[in-house]
């Protein structure tokens, strides 16, 4: 993918950069942040033997309420790939190859605190609304089923100060999204569970306002 590409090699460079003098740590407060991460999606159990894992890409937004608290908005793509059970794809879609996406907004709160210097440790934890789409291909068409749940996620990661408006960021989040209960909501029928539970890891770069 040529955006992973070239936010990990702006991510390399930054990195060499933020050792080029002292700063302090990011301070947040009445301050918007917007940023953006690439890295993938880990899954589990029963969601792991039918779709395993995959990638990730991420936009999300701050905006400080003090130097430790903000609210953290974020749009994600969870890409989990193709359903490994063909005859439950051929069950349910009545053909052997489809894809499952999830899209997902949620608004959280975030904490960050100060370890040393340009180090910012951040723990984030709110609500979320997830789409999840099957993806069925169809020659030169794709047809999709969507399905939109409720869900949870909690996270932890850490920003790093490169300059006076720019960090880098790592991050991991846990997803659990409340799939459904009822023959026609798709992960439940492949899994058989009303919960799916996934790890979200990645890394970008964001840009705060002065």
């Amino acid at each position: 993918m040529k955006i992973a590409r070239s936010i990990v090699a702006a991510l390399l460079v930054a990195f060499v950069v933020s050792w080029s003098g002292p700063l302090a740590a990011q301070n947040i407060k009445g301050r918007e942040m917007l940023g953006i991460r690439v890295g993938g999606v880990a899954t589990s159990g029963s969601f792991n033997a039918e779709f395993g894992g995959g990638s990730e890409i991420e936009l999300h937004f701050i905006h400080g309420l003090a130097k430790w608290l903000g609210v953290d908005v974020s749009l994600s793509s969870h890409n989990f790939g193709p359903s490994k059970n063909e005859d439950k794809n051929l069950a349910f879609f009545d053909r052997t190859n489809v894809n499952v996406q999830m899209f997902s907004i949620s608004a959280g709160m975030i904490l960050l605190g100060t370890v040393h210097g340009r180090y910012t440790p951040t723990f984030e934890v709110g609500p979320g609304l997830y789409s999840v789409n099957a993806i069925l291909p169809r020659g030169f068409y794709e047809a999709q089923k969507t399905d939109n749940h409720l869900g949870m996620y909690g996270g932890i990661g850490v920003l790093i100060r490169v300059a006076d408006t720019v960090s880098l960021n790592a991050n991991v989040k846990y997803h659990a999204v409340f799939v459904g209960t009822e023959p026609e909501d798709t992960v439940h029928y492949y899994t058989g569970e009303s919960t799916a539970r996934f790890f979200q890891i990645a890394v970008g770069i964001m840009i705060a306002s002065r």
